[in-house]
């Protein structure tokens, strides 16, 4: 009959954030792991709170199904001699399968006749082979951080404490780093008793609701939802959600009570991002907004307890908050008696990377560099060239302020200088670029909303590239500490949300020229710096990276979007579209698209490892078979089509592979009639040349060598 299995890690409080990740590999250990274990079972939940990790698997099969299992033997003419008896290898084989000689089968194969055994393997009961998955997927969770305690060789995201392992009311033989699974959990660390009997699935969040604890997540999350959402409307407010921290609140605590808390009106005067911050970064409150939006001098915390003495929860929550908004509005007040420009000129007394000058050299990078880029999108910036002038000047005018030199509110660099230039006169155009000048910072943020934001942005992620890879730092494995990939993936999405078009290598050479020589001090320092020439190609290699994994996200293939980038790309927009278009051509007509790359491989194959002169062109007069000619004419007639769909706009890349496929058939008409690798030099390299002309034009689509066919 099938059994339903409950499994509970409970553990000292571990992260909020390493709680879900948890939850999904046991859930996807345990799938594989019965599978592997052939046993069947209808569903499986998680549950998760900061001092427990469950998993129910309902509907488990109480024992494996018995399996024929088939084992392959000596060959035959090894396992029997020439009368038919069993050799000593024979003998060995049944033996170690408990089989005797007519047991053993001889069976045919391609390499020849083998002596196989079926043996009937009887299926254990689920009781007997769950522990040691059990065991093994609670020590092969991965966490971003472990500890070791004790004197135990064993590494987990906090110490654990108790384990449940039941399949139905029964309790599975299991230990986990010296813990012996039983039948007992543990309630409430304050409200809840120290050994809660658990009946077995079916009673397991029953038995801790009743301790105080709500085990179910998603249960959790919802209840401090609506509990928030009722206590700002007793004080006419509404909340202000953030999802994240909702789901953070929700893995920091096992019971919920909300509570409204109050601080006094004049902080907010101070800027709401700062209001926000203090309470959501700093202190896990949900602001409280009114009906238009504007914050409201209240707060709602969440309790990791009962309803008891919430008056005292509740003061000792304002009393936490007040210092911190009266230093924020301590700094606003010293930071606006100085003018952005003073702010400006006080970045050359700070340094920007050691060996290449200071915040405010690298101020004039972002503003040439900013100017650069309008040159370069006269349509896309339109009258908004002085706004991105003015806003690249002070964009970096906050890092040296009191309310961006606090460690707790550093994150709101960008945002509070929009907010000083703002309160100085600046212009609102040129306030709202400074801040937004830092986006995106990461997967799923926003891009800048203005033109003149997105280019001061570019300017200023494409510097930090530049330095960086000048200097020899270049991200590898999972080490980037200056988040640069997460720069050059930001770069291109902007390029590619905004549709623009600009050449890449031009502006990293620009970026790269602006930057002064390094002057470090250590040896060893030295060493690491690459020219610029060197960096350049190294930018360009890492842009590709970014590119190639965006492309595979969209479900280009991994070697359709490698065969785009390996040929000569400037254009993240064009590679892109190209890459989609050579994708399109492979998903809708693979014939054709086999065709295509069959007929660019050989002149590729053939040309490139030949070191032919740069300068070498196709003569004519030298042609001597009928498909010399043939061919020159046909590349002739294919190249003026590729250009002419290159040329429109928007490209032709469509027509362009269609026009490419084309010399398909002629490509192997010339080789079938053509010697290439002829002893006369002139002829040999005369029709490399023609070969090569033929490779260019298809590289200015794809470098088809690097695609993977089937069995290849």
């Amino acid at each position: 009959m099938p059994k339903d299995l409950l499994y509970e890690i409970g553990v000292e409080e571990i992260p909020a954030g390493f709680v879900l990740p948890a939850l999904k590999q046991l859930e996807t250990g345990l799938r594989a792991g019965l599978k592997d274990l052939r046993l069947e079972f209808a569903d499986v939940s998680t549950f998760g709170t900061p001092r427990r990790l469950t998993v129910i698997v309902r509907g488990v099969s109480d024992s494996q199904p018995d399996v024929e299992q088939e084992y392959k033997g000596p060959p035959a003419d090894r396992a029997f001699d020439a009368d038919g008896n069993l050799t000593k290898a024979g003998e060995g084989f049944a033996r170690s399968r408990g089989l005797s000689a007519d047991q053993l089968e001889v069976v045919e194969t391609d390499k020849g006749s083998w002596v196989f055994a079926k043996v009937l393997e009887p299926g254990k009961p689920a009781e007997d082979v769950l522990p040691e998955l059990l065991a093994g997927l609670t020590l092969d969770l991965n966490f971003p951080k472990t500890m070791r305690w004790a004197d135990l060789d064993v590494r987990f995201a906090r110490p654990i404490r108790w384990l449940v392992a039941m399949l139905d009311a029964e309790v599975l033989d299991l230990t986990v780093a010296d813990v012996k699974a039983a039948s007992s959990s543990r309630g409430h660390r304050f409200l809840g008793a120290d050994d809660v009997a658990i009946p077995g699935a079916d009673g397991y969040l029953a038995a801790l609701r009743d301790s105080f604890v709500m085990a179910d997540h998603r249960e959790r999350r919802e209840s401090i939802s609506e509990a928030a959402k009722a206590a700002a409307a007793e004080v006419g407010g509404q909340v202000r959600m953030d999802e994240d921290l909702l789901t953070e609140i929700s893995f920091l605590i096992e019971w919920p009570t909300c509570l409204c808390g109050k601080f006094d009106d004049k902080y907010l005067s101070l800027p709401d991002p700062v209001i926000v911050t203090v309470m959501q970064g700093h202190q896990r409150y949900f602001p409280v907004e009114n009906a238009d939006g504007a914050l409201m001098p209240y707060f709602i915390t969440v309790r990791n307890g009962d309803a008891q003495a919430l008056d005292i929860v509740r003061a000792g929550n304002e009393k936490v908050i007040a210092p911190r908004l009266a230093d924020a509005e301590f700094y606003l007040t010293e930071d606006l008696k100085q003018s952005l420009e003073q702010r400006v000129e006080s970045l050359a007394r700070v340094t920007f990377m050691e060996g290449l000058g200071t915040l405010a050299d690298k101020t004039r990078r972002i503003e040439q560099l900013a100017a650069h880029l309008a040159a370069a999108l006269p349509e896309f910036i339109g009258d908004a060239a002085d706004v991105a002038r003015a806003a690249a000047h002070f964009s970096k005018a906050d890092l040296v302020t009191l309310m961006v030199g606090d460690s707790k509110l550093g994150e709101l660099q960008g945002i509070i200088g929009g907010e000083y230039a703002r309160r100085m006169g600046e212009p609102e155009p040129v306030a709202a670029a400074i801040a937004d000048h830092y986006r995106p910072q990461g997967a799923g943020d926003a891009l800048p909303q203005s033109p003149a934001a997105t280019l001061v942005s570019i300017a200023d992620k494409i510097d930090n590239l530049a330095a960086c890879f000048r200097l020899g730092a270049i991200p590898t494995g999972s080490n980037d500490p200056f988040a640069l990939r997460r720069q050059a993936q930001g770069i291109a999405d902007m390029l590619l949300g905004n549709g623009l078009r600009l050449s890449l290598r031009k502006l990293v050479r620009t970026a790269l020229e602006l930057m002064p020589e390094p002057e470090l001090q250590r040896e060893k320092d030295a060493k690491k710096v690459l020219r610029p020439a060197e960096a350049a190609d190294a930018i360009m290699t890492f842009f590709a990276q970014r590119i190639d994994h965006l492309l595979t996200q969209e479900g280009v293939t991994y070697d359709g979007a490698r065969a785009v980038l390996a040929s000569p790309w400037n254009d993240v927009v064009e590679v892109c579209e190209r890459a989609r278009a050579l994708h399109a051509l492979r998903t809708e007509d693979e014939a054709l698209f086999d065709t295509l790359v069959t007929a660019a491989e050989r002149p590729a194959r053939i040309t490139r490892p030949e070191e032919l002169p740069a300068d070498l062109t196709v003569n004519p007069d030298l042609f001597e078979a009928e498909w010399e000619g043939k061919l020159w004419a046909l590349y002739a007639d294919a190249r003026e089509q590729v250009s002419a769909c290159l040329s429109q706009s928007p490209r032709d890349y469509a027509g362009a592979i269609r026009a490419l496929s084309s010399l398909s058939e002629p490509i192997h008409e010339f080789f079938e009639d053509v010697m290439v690798m002829v002893d006369d030099a002139t002829l040999r390299n005369n029709r490399l040349a023609l070969l090569r002309e033929i490779d260019g034009l298809n590289m200015q689509v794809a470098d088809f060598l690097q695609i993977v066919r089937e069995g290849e």
